[in-house]
């Protein structure tokens, strides 16, 4: 044997419907990837477009200072929820608004709304990952449920 690939192998090519993925369906899995990458990049500019913060910066109150609601709101919801929490990727948020205290604080913290209902898998549980970059305040809380309710 000499030490030469033996090349392809001999007989016909197998035909395009043969192969796991046409072009056509490798293109539009390509364009919908695309398109998530510029609507996800798009939301998150945005919801650093109104903190403020120039995006992607973590919104911090100065010590002793109050927190501020609507930046919360900017750097944490804005991008799922749009600018006004009249629903983009996530839902409106106009009906928790008029939720008790508890309850709102329950459903962006635990993920459950005040009638029991699991929240979507992707909104984040703000208990376990933070908010603002730190474990959630009661005070933040309270300050975006206030800034919710500022909203039309």
């Amino acid at each position: 044997m000499s030490g030469a690939h033996p090349g392809p192998p001999a007989g016909p090519r197998p035909a395009p419907e043969d192969r796991w993925f046409t072009r056509r369906q490798v293109a539009a899995f390509a364009a919908v990837l695309a398109m998530a990458a510029a609507l996800g990049t798009a939301a998150y500019q945005t919801g650093g477009r109104l903190a403020g913060t120039g995006g992607g910066a973590v919104v911090t109150a100065a010590a002793g200072s109050p927190p501020d609601g609507r930046a919360l709101y900017a750097a944490s919801c804005a991008g799922c929820h749009g600018p006004d929490a009249a629903g983009a990727l996530g839902p409106a948020l106009r009906a928790s608004a008029g939720w008790r205290g508890a309850d709102f604080t329950r459903a962006v913290l635990e993920g459950r709304t005040p009638d029991g209902r699991q929240l979507g898998a992707v909104m984040p549980r703000f208990a376990a990952v933070g908010l603002d970059g730190s474990a959630p305040t009661q005070a933040q809380l309270d300050a975006l449920h206030a800034y919710l309710k500022t909203l039309p």
